[in-house]
């Protein structure tokens, strides 16, 4: 196989395409930034080892042999194919590679979370991503993750955080509760009906604005529960009047099962935050999230559908 060596001198090779394209020594050494004796040269090397006659020189230029016209195909094929590969790798440069670790404190989060974690997969299909779910911040949060997200303020030392802006929140009923009951005129008349809400005590203090001012109304009803989708599941099944993340009842809201009440009294102090190292130097996989988790909006504010009598 010694003899055949020079079939893996790129050099070589590539002055004989260049010679063959422009067929000419003198326009190739231009284009190689070289002389046409150098080309000379290179040329008889090649056509020493190959044992054949690739170009054919003349007084009127230079034309390729039989022979010479068949190593051309095979090594413009081949630097096509090594031009694909360039360009694959450099592709594979720019996308992130390894493993994102995503933990979500909270059903709300989770929600939000969800097309972004989807949407993220699919412009980037060179990274795996786990997603750890907490319910809430008093469960332990994992230090080893890259982004946190959480409708909670918590403390974590060696990270940032970053406010993705308000959570839009509405107080809704099904179409049944609210024949049956009646439709609350104003936030104090929430006092009459069965109010589905937290087990945590600032839950069952549900923030409004009257009057230009912010007020707490006490509620209470038959049933108290610790998360957003049992509560919503009740609402559904007309026991009572919930108050929820509109992003989590918008299909509810939008084919009517649930109707929005007291619009543009109901306001909310929560806001989505997202943690994330505070190192120097994030890496991709962390700063692409962060951008997806931005650009989508999750946390925009609905207008729900009203469908009030």
């Amino acid at each position: 196989m010694t003899e055949y060596r020079v079939l893996r001198d790129l050099n070589k090779l590539n002055t004989f395409v260049r010679v063959a394209e422009r067929k000419s020594f003198t326009r190739a050494a231009q284009d190689l930034r070289t002389t046409p004796s150098v080309i000379s040269k290179h040329i008889k090397e090649l056509e020493d080892g190959l044992g054949f006659v690739v170009l054919n020189r003349s007084t009127h230029g230079v034309s390729m042999t039989e022979y010479g016209e068949g190593l051309l195909q095979h090594c413009l094929q081949m630097l096509d194919q090594v031009d694909h590969f360039v360009t694959d790798a450099r592709m594979s440069q720019k996308l992130p590679h390894g493993t994102l670790r995503l933990q979500t404190v909270g059903h709300y989060a989770d929600v939000v979370a969800a097309p972004v974690v989807t949407r993220f997969l699919r412009r980037m299909p060179t990274l795996k991503l786990h997603h750890i779910g907490a319910y809430d911040s008093s469960q332990m949060v994992d230090d080893g993750a890259d982004v946190i997200l959480s409708t909670r303020r918590m403390t974590l030392p060696g990270f940032h955080e970053v406010d993705l802006g308000p959570v839009a929140y509405v107080v809704c009923a099904s179409p049944e509760y609210l024949k049956a009951k009646g439709c609350p005129v104003d936030p104090r008349s929430l006092k009459e009906h069965n109010c589905i809400a937290d087990l945590k005590s600032p839950s069952k203090e549900w923030p409004f604005m009257v009057h230009g001012q912010s007020v707490l109304i006490d509620v209470s009803g038959t049933l108290l529960s610790n998360g957003h989708i049992s509560a919503c599941r009740a609402a559904l099944d007309g026991l009572g009047v919930i108050r929820a993340p509109a992003l989590l009842v918008e299909a509810e809201l939008r084919d009517g099962r649930l109707i929005s009440l007291l619009q543009g009294a109901v306001s909310s102090s929560e806001h989505l935050i997202a943690y994330y190292s505070n190192a120097k130097a994030l890496p991709k996989k962390t700063t692409e999230f962060l951008a997806d988790l931005r650009s989508l909006s999750p946390v925009r504010s609905l207008a729900p559908v009203s469908r009030e009598k």
